[in-house]
């Protein structure tokens, strides 16, 4: 039986680990891109409703998996060129940024329990949160005002950002859900390598004229180009009116919010303030650094990255286990001779962690076929 990871805050409350700031290695739907060129405090009258009925929703079904980033690290492994590990100690993680911000969150979280499936194939460790019952109940049950806030969010970008960085935005036309843009990180947390996928709201323009990435240079030239350009995150938030909803907005959102930011190196938060009918009247810049000074009656940012860093480890030694069980030890240095193995990590507030073999990626595929015949491959034949 494999062992359980403790929550309890007070665990995790040592220094915070050497965490790297995040390097671009690569991005996922360029023609996506977005422009901010008004940040900055200001009052405004933004409706979010504004076209609503007309708007491209995103499904709120949507089982999202780690698809997209798979398509990446196929297209781009021969520039990648990340090394065939042998060993556990070397395996990467493979990722979405929400899965960090969620391990992260978790030591106090009191509401929200998570799934997490770990797969080991080839050397490297792929990590999918996938919806528990309670979240997929919710999805079956969400009521139109529910769909309608979900909405709001997606308006307010429109209000803010810019296809082209020398043009006005215009949130006269329907709202495009589906539309992303995402980069491809790679950071290190004290003896983990983790490569993750994160979207992005927008590239500041607004203190210096900028043009758009070029092209023509290839992968590298507009990796280089983003790596230059200061991002920043649009979030929405209903007036606060008084300490018991500015200490909810500490103790909840503004602990995602830190986590979500931090992990991608963005500094500033556009914040536009709404009342109950979706009218922003007021936006302000909230500094990211700020957010745990301000909250730590609640969080510790310390436990947050010390709480990931010690659940990949628990993620390592849980595979490190079936291994030997199933294959002996002499295969952990051999991971590229092992089938693809999955084990899921479920949590429910109040709980350990807790791993189990019950999980089937036969029945419930997250490594595609396309994916598992051909990433490899490449090397292989070098």
């Amino acid at each position: 039986m494999q062992p359980e990871l403790h929550v309890d805050p007070s665990i995790y409350m040592r220094k915070f680990p050497r965490f790297e700031r995040p390097t671009i290695i690569g991005y996922i739907g360029l023609e996506n891109l977005k422009y901010a060129r008004h940040v900055g405090n200001r009052r405004v009258h933004y409706d979010l409703n504004l076209h609503y009925d007309k708007a491209i929703h995103r499904p709120a079904d949507l089982d999202v998996k780690i698809t997209e980033l798979l398509k990446f690290l196929l297209e781009h492994e021969t520039r990648l060129n990340f090394p065939l590990e042998t060993s556990l100690r070397n395996a990467k993680f493979f990722c979405y940024r929400g899965l960090l911000t969620c391990i992260a969150c978790t030591p106090y979280e009191n509401r929200e329990p998570w799934k997490i499936v770990a797969i080991l194939h080839k050397g490297n460790i792929y990590l999918c949160a996938r919806d528990t019952e309670e979240k997929i109940s919710r999805k079956m049950n969400m009521t139109e005002r529910d769909k309608l806030f979900t909405s709001w969010g997606y308006k307010f970008e429109q209000y803010l950002l810019s296809d082209e960085p020398d043009v006005e935005p215009n949130p006269d036309v329907p709202v495009d859900e589906n539309e992303e843009f995402s980069l491809v990180f790679k950071t290190q947390l004290n003896k983990h390598t983790i490569v993750f996928g994160a979207e992005m709201d927008g590239i500041r323009c607004d203190k210096t004229r900028i043009t758009k990435p070029p092209t023509e240079l290839g992968p590298e030239g507009i990796i280089q180009y983003l790596a230059n350009k200061e991002f920043i995150e649009l979030k929405t938030n209903r007036h606060i009116e008084n300490g018991k909803q500015e200490n909810s907005f500490r103790r909840f959102k503004a602990k995602k919010w830190w986590c979500q930011s931090f992990l991608v190196g963005i500094d500033k938060i556009l914040c536009g303030y709404r009342d109950d009918n979706g009218i922003v009247e007021e936006l302000r810049i909230c500094n990211v650094g700020d957010l745990p000074r301000k909250s730590q009656r609640f969080w510790n940012s310390d436990v947050c990255f010390n709480f990931i860093d010690d659940f990949l480890v628990y993620v390592k030694r849980c595979l490190s286990r079936k291994i030997k069980h199933k294959y002996g030890e002499k295969a952990l240095d051999d991971l590229q001779a092992l089938p693809l193995m999955t084990l899921m990590f479920e949590w429910t507030p109040g709980m350990p962690v807790h791993v189990t073999e019950n999980y089937s990626h036969d029945d419930d595929p997250i490594l595609l076929p396309w994916f598992l015949n051909n990433y490899g491959k490449v090397q292989k034949s070098m």
